[in-house]
């Protein structure tokens, strides 16, 4: 039996990583709430989590829109009575680390060299913005002003970052491989498949 699992998460971006995180532990991804950013979750984590008796459901947040260092402290701040089935994950430091953790994929996404990604993401306080700076490098010009802002502009990335970006997570983004150097990103998936499986082997 194949288990749906529903996202609460912050943006659009959030939601394609949390898909793709689904469907790697045999799961389909459910409904998509949220998407209004950091305090609609901080707001409504109370209700979500009541929800989560009867359907799993991934919630991702940024552990730099916290303001707390310690991804626990955070967790047993806002949740600290979870439901079995609630996967409340802490991304460190921003979804886009967990992105970069995927180093090759993530390369040959923007057609620059492995070498020039960083080797520990969850190191980065803004991985966002090496993002953009290894957009600034990419060969392929519609895809390097998709990502990266025009000169001149007060924009910090382009204008179609999050869609480019979740194309990449969808399409090409190995989550096995960016967990090898993400250890947030590796709880999160253990975390995940424990519930598919737990919910999926149950008896009926």
């Amino acid at each position: 039996m194949t288990i749906p699992v529903n996202l609460l998460v912050e943006g659009t971006l959030d939601e394609a990583v949390g898909r793709r995180l689904i469907t790697e532990v045999g799961g389909i991804p459910g409904v998509s709430f949220g998407k209004q950013g950091f305090g609609y979750i901080q707001k409504k984590i109370t209700g979500f989590n009541a929800s989560a008796e009867r359907v799993p459901l991934l919630t991702l947040v940024d552990l730099a829109d916290t303001r707390v260092d310690c991804p626990a402290d955070a967790v047993r701040h806002w949740l600290p009575n979870p439901k079995a089935r609630m996967i409340f994950r802490l991304v460190v430091w921003e979804i886009e680390g967990w992105l970069l953790a995927d180093r090759k994929g993530i390369a040959g996404f923007l057609g620059v060299s492995a070498s020039k990604v960083p080797h520990e993401p969850e190191t980065l306080r803004d991985p966002k913005t090496q993002m953009v700076s290894l957009a600034k490098s990419c060969r392929n010009r519609r895809l390097r002003e998709a990502l990266a802002p025009a000169p001149g502009t007060s924009a910090t990335t382009g204008p179609l970052y999050n869609s480019e970006l979740a194309r990449f997570a969808l399409r090409i983004w190995d989550p096995a491989e960016a967990a090898r150097v993400s250890e947030s990103l590796g709880k999160c998936i253990t975390r995940l498949r424990a519930v598919v499986s737990a919910v999926r082997d149950r008896p009926k």
